[in-house]
């Protein structure tokens, strides 16, 4: 298995290095020729190898030097699309059709080989399509499997494997392609429903309003050089935002139900009591299984496998990600602040803006008015990021004016998926 890592300088990219090499695949990573991609693909070279840093955790994995031995790095991006089987992109979602549009130079569409969106946000595929032709194969991630940092060029500090997330498959992909992706991915809940991975996009959520909503407390704490805790300050300890992220999060699942997607945690019919019932099952499994993580894994896969094509709250989203275990009626702020991996090293990142504005939630508004769903509380979040910058990102808008609201429906339930031989 021949995997393709493109920007794996970036801090996902490193993370996406270093496991597929542990697991014995042949890696080529790819990076720009900027600076930050030059200086990453020479301190590989130099020192052979990756380093990665680990806290203590379950599975008692040690900080060490992961050699790179045949797999290499560098800036071929024909290197790239010719030598690999699948190609993982590991950057920010409001650079893909950019990327795309190279990848297409190389030859790709002619290879169809699959495309792993790590994370494409929201309605990412059919702007893609619209570059490689409509049926093209994407596997898009709901989340990026890691909580991770580039602490220096040559190392990746990985904080946390999250224990499991929602891959939708979108276009038309072969029976082996679809093997070969759960190999890879084990963890991972593989569904066909766009809707999955596009509403369930909890990024959207989280980044820009959690930013924007604290952006004087965040300019001060940069010009004082203290580091701001973006979780824990932003979220945990500011009542005011937690409740408007709230409702951003409702529109999310008022659009998910709009699809007739099985929805946890809709005000009004919030499904607790099959939630329960599922992760309290699960729990008992995992206190047999111990620190076996390959067991664990597989336990967690499998129950909620059932729950893979429905939309969560972001409380819920935090049970089974993070194993934050869920209480009834549990404000989105409580539930921050029980968070382990929040609460150490998350600091607000420009790109929560960035990227999450023009591909979260500019589509997530523009899918709620197509449906006739009150947007105010994401247009509002929206407003401040006009009110606190002169970058014009409008040319990454996602705001669906080139799809009928008929495509934006069918494409977010999956019709326009297929198995072929």
């Amino acid at each position: 298995m021949r995997i393709g890592i493109h920007t794996v300088s970036s801090q996902s990219g490193r993370c996406f290095f270093v496991d597929m090499i542990e697991k014995g695949y042949q890696v080529y990573g790819y990076a720009r020729e900027s600076a930050h991609g030059k200086e990453f693909v020479n301190a590989i070279i130099q020192q052979k190898g990756i380093f990665l840093e680990r806290p203590e955790n379950q599975n008692r994995e040690e900080s060490k030097l992961v050699l790179m031995g045949d797999n290499a790095v560098g800036h071929d991006i024909q290197r790239l699309v010719d030598e690999s089987d699948i190609i993982i992109i590991a950057h920010p979602a409001q650079f893909l059709r950019e990327t795309i549009k190279q990848l297409k130079e190389a030859g790709i569409a002619k290879r169809k080989i699959p495309i792993i969106l790590s994370t494409p946000r929201t309605f990412a595929v059919p702007y893609l399509w619209d570059i490689l032709g409509e049926g093209y194969p994407f596997a898009c991630f709901s989340t990026c499997p890691y909580a991770c940092k580039e602490p220096d060029s040559g190392s990746v500090y990985i904080k946390r494997r999250k224990r499991s997330w929602v891959v939708s498959l979108e276009g038309q992909f072969t029976k082996k392609s679809i093997e070969v992706l759960d190999e890879l991915f084990p963890q991972a809940l593989f569904n066909h429903i766009p809707a999955t991975t596009s509403i369930g996009n909890i990024g959207a959520v989280f980044h820009p309003g959690t930013y924007l909503l604290n952006y004087k407390e965040i300019q001060v704490a940069e010009k004082e050089g203290r580091d701001y805790s973006f979780y824990m300050e932003g979220i945990a300890s500011n009542e005011e935002v937690a409740q408007q992220l709230e409702k951003v999060d409702q529109v999310r699942l008022k659009i998910a139900d709009y699809l007739g997607l099985q929805v946890f945690g809709i005000k009004g019919n919030t499904n607790e009591e099959q939630w329960v019932n599922m992760m309290r099952s699960l729990r008992s499994k995992e206190k047999e299984a111990h620190n076996d993580i390959d067991k664990l894994r597989h336990l967690r896969h499998s129950y909620l496998k059932e729950n893979n094509e429905a939309i969560t709250s972001a409380q819920h989203w935090l049970d089974y990600t993070y194993g934050v275990k869920r209480i009834p009626n549990e404000s989105l702020q409580s539930a921050i602040a029980r968070t382990p991996t929040y609460q150490k090293r998350s600091v607000p990142q420009k790109r929560y803006i960035e990227e999450d504005i023009p591909t979260g939630l500019v589509p997530l508004l523009a899918i709620a008015d197509r449906f006739d769903i009150d947007g105010r509380p994401i247009n509002a979040i929206i407003a401040l990021y006009h009110k606190y910058n002169n970058v014009d990102l409008k040319s990454e808008w996602r705001d669906l004016k080139e799809f009928s609201t008929d495509y934006i429906y069918k494409y977010l339930k999956g019709d326009l998926f297929k198995i072929i031989d």
